[in-house]
């Protein structure tokens, strides 16, 4: 598993600067992103809401009533739209087990407490890790046959040597037949994707600058907030929304625990995250070239957004 410290600190000593989006989710964080799940600028969540609502049946339908099912979620996050999927699972009596898997604990311990109290008959697995780590675990390869879900766009925080990377690995790690759900935010407006990063009430840039915080906190770091901004921005031609912090002075911060110092010139930026968006050529080749085939692609109707289900060949 990757090592928040050295991570950062690989990542700082880089031209130009980042930090993972991964490190976002402390207990803060997690919180803060429950909040903007629910901005009426953050389109995302209500659109993969929407899909998986219309189309649960079908995501199931290559699946025999009677075949167990593994259910293996990266990203689970809150596990709100998860439900839709183990509503109607339990709905229909079929027997399945969920492993819901996260970099955060705090989300983990919370998603299987509430999970447990609501469905106390479903075997849930929890598994603290990252995406990649995952893959080398022994859950995806043992038990029943599998659908794999990647929700929320999280595959859009993956640039697209790491995602052929990442998907080719997927693939090598699941048995012919088993299947990944996958959730990818669409292109479309600019200024529709841009305000879903840079909202109103001003969620978005509190989630980025609690990274900061974050680093204070367990890094022993001394940054001073009030000397950086949380800053937007959408590329047409990387077809990206990209987000930094940027630093308004030139300042030293230095990390106790890493017993290092960090320059940042006036305006230098930190990127912190990228999320990607895709069109339906896009999906398809990131299918193909994965080893993977297309079952179906269940898309939001403007479209805004896009649930493709695909399976290993048999």
């Amino acid at each position: 598993m990757i090592v928040f410290e050295s991570d950062v600190l690989e990542g700082l000593q880089q031209r130009p600067k980042r930090i993972s989006s991964r490190w976002f989710y402390d207990a803060k964080g997690d919180e803060l992103f429950q909040q903007i799940m629910k901005l009426p600028e953050y389109y995302l969540t209500r659109a993969e809401f929407s899909v998986l609502s219309e189309h649960v049946e079908d995501i199931f339908s290559g699946f025999p009533l009677t075949e167990p099912i593994q259910i293996v979620e990266l990203g689970a996050g809150d596990g709100q739209k998860t439900r839709i999927l183990l509503n109607y699972l339990q709905n229909t009596k079929r027997q399945f087990r969920y492993v819901p898997i996260d970099i955060s604990k705090n989300v983990l311990t919370l998603l299987s407490k509430a999970l447990k109290d609501e469905y106390p008959e479903i075997e849930i697995l929890p598994l603290q890790t990252d995406y990649f780590s995952a893959l080398k675990d022994p859950i995806l390869q043992t038990g029943a046959r599998k659908l794999v879900m990647f929700l929320g766009s999280n595959v859009g925080n993956l640039n697209e040597e790491d995602a052929y990377a990442f998907f080719s690995e997927l693939r090598a790690a699941l048995k012919p037949g088993d299947t990944v759900l996958i959730g990818f935010d669409r292109v479309k407006n600019a200024e529709t994707i841009l305000a879903a990063y840079n909202d109103a009430q001003g969620v978005t840039r509190a989630f980025n600058m609690n990274l900061l915080h974050r680093l204070n906190i367990e890094l022993g770091a001394n940054f001073l907030l009030e000397h950086w901004e949380h800053q937007p921005k959408y590329s047409v031609e990387r077809k990206s929304a990209l987000s930094f912090l940027r630093s308004k002075i030139k300042q030293n911060v230095h990390f106790q625990t890493l017993n290092t110092t960090i320059h940042f010139e006036e305006n230098e930026l930190i990127h912190t995250e990228m999320s990607r968006k895709f069109t339906q050529e896009d999906i398809q080749q990131l299918a193909e070239n994965s080893g993977f085939e297309i079952v179906a692609n269940f898309d939001h109707p403007q479209p805004l957004y896009t649930d493709s289900l695909w399976q290993v060949p048999f």
